[in-house]
C-alpha cells in the first residue's frame, strides 16, 4: 500500500481523514483535544519516528521512505481499540520550538498516556538525549508515572556487539541523569529498533499493551485459554498493523514474533484471494470464519483464529496438539466471543 503523508496548511485547518487498513490517519486541527488513550511520538528531526509509523500503520516499504520529508504538522493514527498514535514534528530546540502542542504539559497527563522518544543510534545521540531530558522534566512534572519508551533506532547494519554497546551507553546516561535530577526512572523502557525487521512492531506492541481497555482482564483471559487448550503461547493481534494488543504471560522470543507476522501476512493475502472469488463477499461476514494452520517445524504449529476483520488470535503449540482440533476450536470460539464483547469494533 502506498504511503500517505500530510497535506498543506489548508488541509490542516479543515481537518482531513484517510482510512488505511484497520487504522485511520488524520491531520488534526491544532486545537483538537487529544484522545484519552494515546501514544506520543517525539524526537529530533530525521530521528526516524515518522518512518516507523509509516511502516507500521501505512504498510509502506522501508525503501520507499528512506528520503521521507520531515513531519511539519502533527499527525494521528487511530487504532481499532480507541488508542491514538500522535506523531509530533521533530524538535530542534525544545525550549524554543514553535510547535505549541509539543510543549503543552497537558499532553502528558492521564493514566492511559505513553511517550515514545526516538533516538537515532547513528546520529547526534548527545543532542537527542539533551532534548529527551528536557522532555522528561516537563512530562514528569505533570505525570510522574508516565511510561517513557526510548526507541534506540536505526540499529540495522550494526554488529550485535556495537548495538549492545550503544544501548548500554544510552541507558547509563539516561538513568544517571534521571538520578541526578531526582526523576522517576521506574517507568522508563529501552527498545532497539529498525524499520527493516519486525523490531518496531514488537516495540510498539509493548507500548500499547497497557493502554488497551481492560488489558489485565485480557491477559488473564489469554492465560486461561493457553492453559486449558494446552498451548505454548497465544497472542491477540491487530491484523492490519501486526501489533499484538495482548498475550499470555509466558516468555516470548523475537524469532517467534517475526514468524507470527509473516504468517499473518500470508493469511491476509490468502483471505483477499479467497474473497475475490466469493460473490458479494464482505469482510465482516466471510473473514470472520477464517482459520489458518501453519507448521513452524516438525514439533511446532501456529493456528490463527480470525475474531473479526481487525483482530485475530494467534496460537502456538505442539504439532501433536493440533491433530485434535475440536477442543481448540471450541475454546477459540468462546474466547473470541468474550474479546468481541471486551473490545467492540
Amino acid at each position: 500500500m502506498g504511503m500517505y503523508r500530510q497535506g498543506d496548511g489548508m488541509e490542516n485547518e479543515t481537518g482531513m481523514t484517510t482510512e488505511i487498513g484497520s487504522t485511520v490517519l488524520t491531520h488534526p486541527k491544532t486545537s483538537e483535544q487529544l484522545a484519552e488513550r494515546r501514544v506520543l511520538f517525539m524526537g529530533l528531526p530525521r530521528s526516524g519516528k515518522s518512518s516507523i509509523l509509516s511502516v507500521v500503520f501505512e504498510n509502506a516499504h522501508p525503501y520507499q521512505i528512506i528520503s521521507i520529508l520531515p513531519t511539519q504538522e502533527r499527525m494521528v493514527y487511530h487504532m481499532v481499540t480507541g488508542i491514538e498514535i500522535y506523531d509530533f514534528p521533530g524538535i530542534d530546540d525544545y525550549a524554543e520550538t514553535q510547535f505549541s502542542n509539543a510543549v503543552d504539559p497537558s499532553v502528558y497527563s492521564g493514566d492511559t498516556t505513553a511517550l515514545v522518544y526516538v533516538v537515532d543510534s547513528q546520529g547526534d545521540i548527545q543532542g537527542s538525549l539533551t532534548t529527551l531530558f528536557t522532555v522528561m522534566r516537563v512530562a514528569q512534572a505533570v505525570n510522574e508515572q508516565l511510561p517513557i519508551h526510548i526507541f534506540i533506532h536505526k540499529v540495522d547494519g550494526l554488529s550485535e556487539e556495537l548495538k549492545q554497546d550503544i544501548q548500554q551507553d544510552i541507558q547509563q546516561r539516561v538513568l544517571k541523569n534521571m538520578g541526578y535530577e531526582n526523576l522517576n526512572s521506574a517507568f522508563v523502557y529501552f527498545h532497539r529498533t529498525t524499520i527493516f525487521d519486525e523490531s518496531v512492531r514488537e516495540a510498539l506492541s509493548r507500548v500499547v499493551q497497557r493502554l488497551v481497555p481492560r488489558y489485565q482482564n485480557l491477559e488473564n483471559l489469554l492465560n486461561s485459554f493457553c492453559t486449558k487448550s494446552g498451548l505454548d503461547k497465544v497472542f491477540l493481534f491487530d491484523v492490519g498493523t501486526k501489533i499484538y494488543l495482548s498475550m499470555d504471560s509466558s516468555p516470548t522470543e523475537p524469532q517467534l514474533y517475526t514468524f507470527s507476522c509473516q504468517t499473518i501476512d500470508a493469511m491476509v493475502d490468502l483471505t483477499i484471494l479467497c474473497l475475490s472469488d466469493i460473490p458479494n463477499a464482505t469482510d465482516d461476514e466471510d473473514m470472520l470464519m477464517q482459520r489458518t494452520l501453519v507448521g513452524l517445524d516438525s514439533n511446532t504449529t501456529i493456528f490463527i483464529y480470525q475474531i473479526n476483520s481487525y483482530l485475530a488470535l494467534l496460537c502456538v503449540g505442539s504439532a501433536q496438539l493440533f491433530r485434535q482440533m475440536s477442543l481448540l476450536e471450541f475454546n477459540s470460539t468462546k474466547i473470541a466471543r468474550a474479546i468481541r464483547q471486551m473490545l467492540p469494533s
